[in-house]
């Protein structure tokens, strides 16, 4: 596993670098990317059918594919024109390529049955924006709609040195870290994450106006599974 060094406030990524980083290692990171996550396969298999689901930060669209392939359709968006354009040659069904920010998504209000934020909201560089991305998507769910999302989990032991030297500072700062990503050039691009303690992820939730439903552990990363209220 990768080392995560810190990452001082005065140095953290604006959005724009962080779509830089992944339009430089969108081959090598799609090509890496192939299975689902068994978490989501379970939500998935949990919707009723024919849902219409948002894929936020769907990368290669390894989600959104599995979606399809159960019969929902899926709004899946990404930053990242790199990543959608390899998405967008598995030539899979009932997927819309949508090419947007987690903190501004371009559909109505109550279009989307059920939500994936899987690894994205520990990519966005502030709190304001993991807020943004969280409203965004509690706008965009109809009401009783449900999301899954999921964050890297500081507390997890592979970042146990990570921990230990940032644990004075504010939940805000403790999990700002730089995770390399090595390129088949042999040089290597530094990943922006903000890894989150699990009580940091029941405050965000709050914040975003989601009622977290069910919060869990699963390799390496905390999970929630939310609604919007009422």
């Amino acid at each position: 596993m990768a080392r995560a060094d810190p990452l001082p406030r005065d140095r953290v990524p604006t959005k724009g670098e962080i779509r830089g980083t992944y339009e430089r290692i969108a081959d090598s990171f799609a090509a890496s990317r192939k299975e689902p996550w068994t978490q989501v396969v379970a939500f998935v298999d949990s919707l009723p059918a024919g849902s219409r689901v948002l894929d936020v930060g769907c990368g290669n669209g390894r989600h959104s594919a599995i979606l399809a392939s159960r019969g929902h359709t899926s709004f899946a968006v990404d930053f990242s024109r790199g990543l959608l354009e390899r998405a967008r040659v598995t030539g899979a069904p009932r997927i819309r390529w949508i090419e947007a920010e987690a903190t501004r998504l371009p559909l109505r209000d109550a279009s989307a049955d059920a939500a994936l934020c899987i690894a994205v909201l520990h990519h966005l560089p502030t709190l304001e924006d993991r807020v943004a991305a969280l409203r965004e998507i509690r706008r965009v769910l109809v009401p009783g709609g449900a999301l899954l999302a999921s964050v890297w989990d500081l507390d997890h032991p592979r970042f146990a040195d990570l921990l230990v030297r940032r644990a004075s500072d504010p939940p805000e700062e403790r999990g700002d870290a730089l995770v390399p990503w090595p390129l088949p050039d042999g040089s290597v691009a530094l990943r922006y994450y903000h890894l989150f303690q699990e009580d940091e992820l029941r405050r965000l939730i709050i914040e975003s106006g989601l009622l977290g439903e069910t919060f869990f552990k699963a390799a390496g990363n905390v999970f929630v599974k939310a609604r919007p209220h009422g």
